[in-house]
């Protein structure tokens, strides 16, 4: 590509490019976690105005390069700087120091969220805002707004966290902001929102106030309507392709163990409704008798009763669990528009009976075959996490969630995590 170029035009080009994505802010953020998304959306906009610009040019002065030339040139440079940069984010030159500012139980929700994640953030120094000053973990703790900057100067924390509150006003916020640049650190402010999606957010403008608008994500639509023909004509065509494997597997379980080869089990939907799912058989038919002789052993967390090494399952049956086959059946209730491809957990009416408020979000959705609990850990997850995965998907749901979704179900069902 570069053979069309005149050398005039390269060197313009080395000039001009890096430019460009300074300017656009792609590597202001470099050294902080979490903020990939951010210089990806900066190097689209570089590329946005290298296009644009190009074009000007064009039309004000006869340049020796023809349009599709450019145009290729202005999305390779594109691909290969946003590549660069999401490759960047992946091994950062060094984990981002953080000092927190807020009250007490804010602040131990984040430290514990911190923990839980894999991006290298560090927790430096705490910043007590309208509350008792108590030790975080050995963290140095300071009181009040007005002494963040200095504390982050000390700790040598090269971001700042303030998480939303009462005690803080928009001035001093103002001011803090002032402060911190000086020494070039970055200030993120909690939002007090969980597992959202950044691309359901968006700044608005109230005046000289800036908010942050969340986007809901509609319950029915022509969008839910595309998914639910679409997993209903998938989940078809797989029955098709699959039948003579599924007699196969009916036949191996009728042959292992005395009784049915599908197993019947009622289930809760979609608003609360009712349905017989289907599987493949992997217990003893006694199965639900001797469950309750079991419950010393129960090693589920919540409503969910699990265990390992469950004396129940049939020797097929282990092998069907480990490869997720036994849920196959499931494409009939696909067919049938009671479940889809992917969505929460299908709950058993007697856990839906001793839900709390926030689980009775997971039957806002018709319950699907794989989800986001599945592809991440299945029984390995506590109830918590199972419920907190479930509600992330249903508030952020998208088609191309979906698809992600899909893909990493083959991953996970190839691992064996959690197939027991």
């Amino acid at each position: 590509m570069m053979g069309h170029l005149p050398p005039a035009a390269v060197v313009i080009l080395a000039v001009v490019w890096p430019a460009l994505v300074a300017i656009t802010g792609t590597h202001r953020l470099r050294d902080v976690a979490g903020t990939h998304l951010v210089r990806v959306r900066a190097v689209i906009q570089a590329g946005c105005l290298f296009g644009l610009g190009c074009w000007i040019v064009g039309v004000l002065t006869p340049l020796p390069v023809h349009e599709r030339a450019l145009l290729a040139l202005t999305a390779t440079l594109t691909a290969v700087t946003a590549i660069g940069s999401l490759a960047g984010s992946r091994t950062p030159a060094a984990p981002t120091r953080l000092l927190i500012a807020g009250q007490e139980a804010e602040v131990a929700d984040v430290l514990a969220e911190i923990e839980a994640i894999r991006q290298p953030i560090v927790p430096v120094a705490i910043c007590s805002l309208g509350g008792p000053k108590h030790p975080f973990s050995g963290l140095p703790v300071s009181d009040g707004l007005s002494s963040v900057a200095e504390t982050a100067q000390q700790s040598g924390a090269n971001a700042v966290m303030v998480l939303p509150g009462a005690c803080v006003s928009s001035r001093e916020l103002q001011r803090l902001g002032w402060a911190l640049a000086a020494s070039n650190t970055h200030l993120f402010l909690g939002t007090g929102l969980l597992d959202v999606n950044p691309a359901r957010t968006a700044v608005a403008k109230m005046g000289g106030l800036r908010l942050l608008h969340v986007r809901t994500v509609p319950e029915r639509g022509p969008m839910r309507a595309f998914k639910g023909a679409t997993e209903r004509a998938v989940a078809g065509l797989a029955l098709l392709a699959l039948w003579p494997a599924l007699l196969v597997v009916a036949i191996a379980i009728r042959c292992d163990s005395p009784g049915p080869a599908l197993f019947r089990q009622e289930r809760v939907g979609r608003d609360g409704r009712t349905f017989t799912m289907l599987k493949f058989r992997t217990m003893r038919t006694e199965a639900e008798v001797v469950k309750a002789t079991l419950s010393d052993q129960n090693e589920g967390a919540g409503v969910l009763f699990k265990m390992r090494n469950d004396p129940r399952i049939t020797r097929i049956g282990a092998v069907l669990r480990k490869y997720s086959l036994d849920e196959l059946p499931q494409l009939v209730n696909v067919v049938r528009g009671e479940m889809a491809l992917v969505g929460p957990r299908p709950a058993l009416p007697d856990e839906v009976a001793r839900y709390d408020h926030d689980p009775r979000r997971r039957l806002a959705v018709k319950p699907g075959l794989t989800g986001l609990w599945q592809v991440s850990g299945r029984s390995d997850l506590s109830w918590d996490e199972s419920v907190r995965l479930d509600l992330a998907y249903v508030d952020n749901w998208s088609l191309a969630l979906d698809l992600q979704i899909v893909m990493r179900t083959f991953g996970a069902v190839l691992g064996h995590r959690g197939a027991y």
